[in-house]
């Protein structure tokens, strides 16, 4: 069961990095880069794209991971090293987005994830 729920919560983390890559080509986003420079407004839309792209190999390789943790013990350390990195983004997301419920939103699934993942399996 706890398999299922830490393979559910890495898939929706890759899910919400399809949605903020297809977000980054809205007005939603790109409507607020008009008053940059064009030279802003490129590195805006890289690190915006960068970000979903983060969201989305990791929350593939957690997904992907998880199940052979217990067969292969070498996989910890890569595995943890993963949802360390999707940790630091989820805190990152709400330490500077705090108004931008997509930012709870991934914060909720990646600290669920975490929890589930990591803390369930203490050895």
């Amino acid at each position: 069961m706890k398999d299922r729920i830490v393979r559910i919560l890495a898939i929706a983390v890759a899910v919400m990095g399809v949605v903020h890559i297809i977000a980054t080509f809205t007005p939603l986003i790109g409507g607020g880069l008009e008053v940059l420079t064009q030279a802003k407004q490129n590195a805006m839309t890289y690190m915006s794209l960068m970000c979903g792209a983060l969201l989305i190999v990791c929350g593939w390789l957690a997904a992907l991971l998880h199940g052979k943790v217990k067969e292969y013990p070498f996989l910890r350390t890569p595995f943890r090293i993963i949802i360390a990195a999707l940790a630091i983004d989820g805190i990152a997301a709400v330490a500077y987005m705090n108004h931008n419920p997509f930012a709870w939103v991934v914060f909720l699934l990646i600290a669920g994830l975490a929890a589930t993942a990591l803390f369930t399996d203490r050895k």
